[in-house]
């Protein structure tokens, strides 16, 4: 984990709120298996320091099945079976950038280049989707966020859902830094993730900061 980052866990640490989720989570392990593995569970600040963001997306929490968390939202390590909503998301990328390489089912390229790919819950129980909503994860995901802002005023939020939507303004996060369509699961694709050219209002909004545009394909 990057230094900037881990000075972000070491205060949150500290505070009851994280004791709590702690405790939980080795209730949780107690039951069963969780995903991510501990060793992937941050891992979406392993990239690049907290100064250097340039795109924040925030999914729900991991993908419950195992061999599909990797630590970094709607990732997957499964090359062999490929998510719903990462299918949808591939699928309105080669609408926005036809040329685009999705050789992988990794995000780790998006990362690579100051994009982070967080969720508000940053492990679930296996085989039981948002099992962990009430750990208090989000707690920390808004702490994140506002040091993102704090650190960086050129950062394009995406807020894909209501859920990620709301959590950014909990941060405080103001909206016209955030790109708004609705999730790209299967319930909520149509509503406007669909034909909603996000990758193409992401480079365009990096354009106007003066910022480097994300190549999106996967390797």
């Amino acid at each position: 984990m990057k230094d900037s980052w881990l000075n972000i866990l070491q205060s949150e640490g500290k505070k009851e709120y994280f004791q709590k989720i702690i405790s939980k989570l080795s209730q949780a392990e107690k039951e069963g298996e969780i995903y991510p593995e501990q060793t992937k569970m941050f891992r979406a600040f392993e990239f690049f320091q907290v100064n250097q963001t340039k795109v924040v997306f925030l999914g729900q929490d991991p993908y419950p099945s195992k061999g599909f968390a990797d630590g970094l939202a709607f990732s997957s390590m499964n090359q062999k079976e490929r998510p719903k909503s990462l299918q949808n998301i591939f699928l309105e990328l080669k609408k926005d950038y036809p040329e685009v390489l999705l050789k992988s089912n990794s995000l780790d390229n998006w990362a690579k280049q100051g994009v982070l790919l967080l969720n508000t819950q940053l492990t679930v129980s296996s085989g039981k989707a948002n099992s962990h909503k009430n750990f208090g994860w989000e707690n920390f995901i808004i702490q994140v966020l506002k040091e993102v802002d704090k650190a960086n005023e050129n950062v394009v939020y995406v807020a894909l859902g209501n859920k990620a939507y709301e959590t950014y303004l909990k941060a405080n996060i103001k909206i016209n830094k955030m790109l708004r369509l609705s999730h790209p699961s299967p319930l909520s694709y149509n509503k406007s993730f669909k034909d909603g050219h996000l990758f193409l209002k992401i480079n365009q909004r990096l354009k106007e900061l003066n910022q480097q545009e994300i190549d999106f394909s996967t390797k």
